[in-house]
Formats: structure tokens, C-alpha cells, sequence
């Protein structure tokens, strides 16, 4: 594996945080279970639950496992799809994880600047 490869690994960190916040917040929905019940359980703050489910804190091994078994799922449904995505990322090509590290290295306003503009490209190219 590439550097490059590497770098991109870290690049889709951040992504696979917010599908473990997805999963723990829909497995907890799905058993009918509130983040004040899963907090007393686990002994975790309501308020640490919450900034799990939206990507603004991220859970130690253990304190997953633990909120995993007091939502009543097993371990692997909140992990999930990592050896899915370890297995893109070796296909990616060198140019394309340049590229996916050239973006996250921007500002979000500039990011938003170039979907704009990519969005108006679109429809330009639509109307004609």
C-alpha cells in the first residue's frame, strides 16, 4: 500500500465515523430505545450519546461495545462494512486519492464554491 493509499485511509475516517453514528442511531431507534436509557446503562452521558449519533464525539472500542449491548445488537452491526471499504480503497488510483486529499484540504467555503459551480455546469449542460 501507497502513502497515498495510507493518506486516503485517514480521508475516509471521518466517513466511517458518520456511518457508525448512522448505525448506532438506527439500531437504537429500531429496538425502541431512547439515548437517556442507553446512557444509564452504559454509565455515559446523555449528552456524550447524542454527539455520538450526530459525528461530533467519537466512542472508545469499549464504550461502542457497551453501547452496542445496551442497545441490544451485536458488535458487528455498528462496525459494519470495513473490509468493504479497506477493499475500495486499494482500488482507488494514485491521481484519484491526490485528488480526494487536494479536496479535504480545502476550506469548507471553497468546497461549497466548487459544488456550486459544478452544480451550475450541470444544469448549463442540461439546457442545451
Amino acid at each position: 500500500m501507497t502513502w497515498l493509499h495510507k493518506d486516503a485511509k485517514l480521508l475516509c475516517m471521518e466517513d466511517f465515523s458518520q456511518k457508525i453514528a448512522q448505525r448506532i442511531r438506527a439500531a437504537r431507534k429500531a429496538k425502541g430505545k431512547t439515548q437517556s436509557e442507553i446512557a444509564r446503562v452504559t454509565g455515559l452521558d446523555q449528552s456524550y450519546i447524542s454527539r455520538l449519533e450526530n459525528s461530533t464525539a467519537e466512542g472508545s472500542p469499549s464504550q461502542l461495545m457497551a453501547i452496542a449491548r445496551a442497545i441490544g445488537v451485536p458488535i458487528a452491526q455498528i462496525y459494519d462494512d470495513q473490509d468493504e471499504r479497506a477493499a475500495r480503497l486499494s482500488e482507488l488510483s494514485d491521481e484519484a486519492i491526490e485528488v480526494a486529499r487536494a479536496w479535504m484540504g480545502l476550506p469548507e467555503g471553497e468546497r461549497r464554491a466548487i459544488k456550486t459551480t459544478i452544480e451550475l455546469l450541470k444544469a448549463k449542460e442540461n439546457n442545451q
